[in-house]
């Protein structure tokens, strides 16, 4: 990892994430072969493999408003993390009567655990409300869903992301009210009853850690049209979060109304940070990327 000149700025090391800027990519990583609309994108390297899972198929396109093709989650693989190829349908529709039947979305970055795979995902029953549930897999291409599902039922449940420290897993998710919440478990299966609330607010949560500061994304808006990513910290995840602001970027043409959902991934030196973009207002979406230096410790002098 790189250092720092001795003569850098100081920066607060509790917002360095949070506050500096990320440089995105002009053109989209990523466009849907099917329909163009690509949403809530997940990153995963295993051995030379990327795999990007998403939520394909506009929810709208039953009622003739563009699209192809069922609500579903596709995945697409890659040697680089630049170039994509798609491979098909990880995660499908529920049947009628389950709990995923009107469609699964939001797909979580998988969780090895004891050579097995775990991806969350949200799911809705028509006329419903969102709630979580998982499936698993040995590599990362055939999905089974949990029989148990759904394993998250607080009111309306959305956008889960997974953590790990510390032998102790914590499931992030938006609730009906937007808050960004938490539960936690140490096996992935048996989860915490009571949720604990972050103090940040928004949808497609992520989380990082540099150091002993925990930094948060939120989205903050509706996805179709003028979503943005907010960003949180904090040094004890038992403690709210602070309110850091908007993220610093500048979309790109391609995300000119909408710049949220995504997922981050540290590649060397830099974080590499892939969202969903949209300009006309939600009839397509596409995978962009921006990239920022890992933030490092100021170098001492001798």
């Amino acid at each position: 990892m790189r250092a720092l000149a001795v003569d850098s700025p100081a920066v607060d090391p509790q917002a360095q994430v949070a506050t500096s800027e990320w440089k995105p990519e002009q053109t989209p990583v990523y466009c849907d072969p099917d329909d163009d609309w690509a949403k809530d994108p997940s990153i995963i390297k295993a051995g030379d493999t990327y795999y990007m899972y998403y939520t394909s198929a506009n929810p709208w396109q039953e009622r003739g408003e563009g699209g192809k093709g069922e609500s579903r989650i596709d995945y697409a693989t890659s040697h680089d993390g630049l170039k994509w190829t798609y491979q098909g349908v990880s995660i499908p529709k529920g049947k009628p009567g389950e709990w995923d039947e009107e469609r699964p979305q939001a797909p979580a970055k998988p969780i090895l655990k004891d050579g097995v795979y775990y991806m969350f995902y949200a799911g809705k029953i028509a006329k419903s409300q969102v709630v979580i549930g998982y499936a698993t897999s040995t590599d990362l291409r055939k999905w089974t869903k949990h029989p148990g599902n759904p394993v998250i039922t607080h009111g309306k449940c959305n956008d889960p992301f997974v953590w790990f420290e510390n032998g102790t897993y914590y499931l992030f998710y938006t609730s009906g009210g937007g808050s960004i919440l938490y539960v936690t478990s140490t096996n992935l299966v048996d989860w915490s009853p009571k949720p604990v609330a972050t103090g940040a607010t928004g949808e497609g949560s992520i989380v990082i850690k540099d150091g002993p500061t925990y930094t948060l994304l939120g989205c903050i808006g509706f996805s179709g049209n003028g979503e943005y990513y907010k960003a949180y910290t904090t040094q004890n995840l038992a403690e709210p979060f602070k309110d850091r602001g908007r993220i610093q970027i500048t979309n790109p043409d391609f995300a000119k109304g909408t710049l949220s959902h995504g997922d981050i991934l540290q590649q060397g030196d830099d974080y590499w940070f892939y969202f969903q973009a949209t300009r006309d207002g939600g009839k397509k979406f596409q995978i962009g990327l921006a990239k920022q230096p890992v933030p490092v410790a100021k170098a001492k002098s001798p």
